[in-house]
């Protein structure tokens, strides 16, 4: 009998070895490698059809697949947007405070979803602050990952590791950690690196980095450089108005009024580019750029309804296949110099509108029409994509930006409702009687509802390769269990750690699931490392929370190289980073980690 359970063991093993060889080639999906080991051990026997199954409907898997829904309809909205736009007016340009406010951010986004999500949100907000503070991207990149990993300590949202490690000791033991369990070695750690890297690591990093000029301005951004924000507005032709069954190059508003028509939106239709002999009806609606007082006094005469200012971002927004903008430049030996835009007949020329004109850091939008061009003037201008196309072939003028409406750029109403479904969540998560993965379920179901996301939407935000890995991973800890796989390794180590203080024990947990991670997908290393140090728990007659904390903070410390770490690649390229740049600034936080795990973690869940 001992035999057998050895070779089930045994076989077990090369199983999981050669699933862990194949992932780690990068050749192979890593969802199809898992998918594929759990029918192998089911097929073997070491599995039963329930217990193979189990993962799909594990407490993880719906926990990760609610919050993914969640995250979409956060980026959507436009909160993300909001909450940089706050970024930028509570930093300034003080490089020290908008770094501070940017790895906060980033550590609490990627608190609550996967942390390759919070990065691609995150990733767009570090270029414009960088821009603002004039900070080379060198000192901003490797932070951004180093705190993306660092959110992931705050939570049990934060990695897919803590959900597979949480969701094997309920599973083996009953104890539920948590929603912010790991928060206690994550807290104090995130609290530490916050002031090493604002206070000394940022100057260890080298001042490299792809310029942020490539991304361009967003368009908020640019509502503040030109100051036209209240340049905008939208009016109805009311019943009996002179303006109706007129062609809009006749009704004069540049002439008389200064005023520029920019769009027409028939009844119930989209917004589009007018053209000269456009005839007017009752009921349309103009978009108009000029003077507040000018339009709200020709509205008043041509008996027009204002239906209120749009900003610069929902001017983009209201027809991207009709407007787009552009920020264009007058070089030096442009033909333009010296001549106003009526005499250039710039509007019949190039068939843009020129919105507001930035000169020497003083943006005007007033009388543009008279106002001589200058080298180096910046005019945003507004137009038909195809008109803003041909300014590539012109010498008289250089595009610097091509603008069009980004979901980062736009707030929309639903924004503060997504911050509030986020909030409710995790009140929800810590009160008696609610389970995380119950949590998730609502704040997706009210992501839907909202209308903030469509179900088509919902599924297209869901990684499914990631459900789908670890939903096929889950089972593979009760694999080892059945098999007798974890008693033969927790032998091993019992054997090779027996002896130890307990505070070593911790340590050497903590140490063994930092080296394995920087050559091992730490998910694959949780669903292993986690039934091992519960088996030591409880043979050792110990709690199993403190070992399985080390094993959850062990685990995802890839970040320490740029090895197996995908946000740290990912971030190698743009930064221009070296390997022991990774390591300078790393070490330190992981140092801290291993000592919260070594003196905190026992004093919340005794050990004995």
């Amino acid at each position: 009998m001992t035999e057998l359970a050895n070779g089930a063991a045994i076989t077990t093993a090369i199983i999981l070895i050669l699933s862990v060889g194949m992932i780690a080639s990068g050749r192979f999906a890593i969802d199809w490698v898992a998918l594929g080991t759990l029918v192998a051990l089911y097929l073997i026997g070491v599995l039963n059809e329930n217990e193979t199954l189990s993962g799909f409907s594990a407490p993880s898997t719906i926990t990760l697949a609610g919050i993914y829904v969640v995250s979409g309809g956060l980026k959507r909205s436009g909160a993300i947007a909001l909450i940089g736009q706050w970024m930028l007016d509570v930093g300034g340009r003080s490089p020290k405070r908008l770094s501070g406010l940017l790895f906060g951010m980033t550590s609490l986004f990627s608190a609550f979803m996967a942390n390759l999500a919070a990065l691609v949100i995150i990733l767009p907000l570090g270029y414009r602050l960088s821009r603002a503070s004039k900070m080379p991207l060198g000192k901003i990149l490797l932070p951004i990952g180093t705190f993306t990993a660092l959110g992931g300590y705050l939570t049990l949202l934060g990695t897919p590791p803590n959900l597979i490690a949480a969701d094997i000791l309920s599973q083996q033991t009953g104890i539920r950690l948590g929603l912010f369990s790991i928060a206690v070695v994550g807290l104090p750690t995130l609290i530490f690196s916050l002031i090493w890297v604002l206070g000394f690591g940022q100057n260890l990093l080298p001042s490299t980095g792809e310029r942020p000029v490539r991304l361009g301005p967003n368009l908020q951004e640019l509502s503040k450089t030109y100051q036209i924000d209240d340049l905008f507005y939208r009016l109805r032709i009311r019943s009996g108005s002179d303006l109706i069954g007129k062609r809009l190059k006749d009704i004069g508003l540049r002439d008389r009024w200064g005023v520029n028509v920019i769009g027409v939106a028939r009844p119930g239709g989209a917004p589009f580019r007018p053209w000269p002999d456009l005839i007017l009806d009752e009921n349309d609606e103009i978009i108009v750029q000029g003077n507040k007082a000018n339009i709200l006094q020709l509205a008043s005469i041509h008996h027009l309804e204002p239906k209120g200012s749009i900003t610069l971002v929902d001017l983009a927004r209201l027809a991207p296949t009709e407007m787009e903008l552009a920020e264009v430049l007058i070089p030096p030996y442009s033909t333009l110099v010296g001549k106003t835009l009526a005499e250039l007949f710039f509007g019949k020329r190039y068939r843009l509108n020129v919105l507001a004109i930035l000169r020497e850091g003083e943006a005007s939008a007033q009388r543009l029409s008279a106002t001589p061009l200058q080298p180096g003037d910046r005019l945003l201008v507004e137009g038909a994509p195809r008109q803003i196309k041909t300014l590539r072939k012109d010498t008289d003028l250089i595009i610097l930006s091509h603008l069009g409406p980004k979901p980062e750029d736009i707030v929309s109403q639903k924004s503060h409702l997504m911050l509030f479904i986020l909030i409710g969540v995790i009140i929800l998560s810590i009160l008696p009687g609610v389970s995380l993965p119950m949590a998730a379920l609502i704040g997706a179901l009210a992501t839907i509802l909202t209308g903030s996301a469509t179900p088509h939407e919902a599924y297209e935000d869901i990684d499914w390769r990631i459900i789908i890995f670890i939903a096929a991973l889950l089972p593979l800890g009760q694999a080892m269990e059945n098999s007798g796989l974890t008693t033969l390794l927790g032998n091993f180590f019992l054997s090779a750690l027996s002896g130890l203080d307990l505070k070593l024990l911790l340590a050497a947990l903590f140490t063994v699931s930092v080296l394995l991670t920087q050559m091992l997908s730490n998910s694959v290393l949780a669903l292993v490392l986690t039934p091992i140090a519960i088996f030591i728990a409880q043979t050792m007659g110990l709690r199993p929370e403190p070992l399985v904390i080390a094993v959850m903070a062990g685990v995802s410390t890839s970040f320490l190289t740029p090895i197996t770490d995908v946000i740290s690649i990912l971030l190698r390229t743009p930064g221009r980073y070296r390997f022991w740049d990774y390591v300078k600034i790393n070490l330190p936080p992981v140092i801290t980690l291993g000592l919260s795990v070594v003196f905190l973690s026992p004093l919340f869940w005794p050990m004995k």
